[in-house]
């Protein structure tokens, strides 16, 4: 069953085409998976409430990942000095002076029966290839957002074209 503009369409129904369209970046077809006259969503598209709707998706998910980046090239090129001092140190009650340490690298701390310390580190040759595809993804959501900027020209334009005419 496929809505119409004859009436209001409910929120839910517009927050489903803004998902959609924020996934596929095609109002026709976004339309067809929120059950809605293709139409009906390329106006809607145009909309300053989908539009501000679409802008806050790209803002969050783009944050999203530029935070999982920064996490990866931790990984991936992160210094391991405080580890490697933790692991080399034989002053076990002196460990407090670690509380500071950088160890974001470390993925596993253990004490092994000889007295020592064995320490594990995140891959980071895996690091560096989830950086590579997250670098693929965030150019991705950059193409996506000149996307979202035709459709706020074309708002503006509509809005123009709108002054002209009264």
């Amino acid at each position: 069953m496929l809505l119409t503009h004859k009436k209001s369409l409910p929120p839910e129904t517009v927050e489903r085409f803004c998902l959609e369209l924020f996934s596929c970046c095609s109002p026709r077809e976004a339309a067809r998976r929120a059950g809605i006259e293709e139409s009906l969503g390329i106006k809607l598209s145009l909309s300053r409430r989908v539009q501000k709707r679409l802008a806050k998706y790209y803002k969050t998910r783009e944050m999203t990942l530029l935070r999982a980046r920064e996490g990866l090239e931790r990984l991936a090129f992160g210094r391991v000095n405080d580890a490697a001092e933790l692991a080399l140190s034989d002053d076990e009650e002196n460990f407090s002076r670690f509380d500071g340490a950088d160890l974001f690298c470390v993925s596993e701390i253990k004490r092994v029966k000889g007295g020592g310390v064995e320490i594990k580190f995140f891959d980071r040759l895996k690091a560096i290839d989830q950086l590579v595809e997250l670098d693929e993804r965030i150019r991705n959501i950059e193409s996506g957002n000149v996307f979202a900027i035709a459709f706020e020209q074309a708002i503006s334009q509509e809005g123009d074209d709108a002054d002209e005419q009264t």
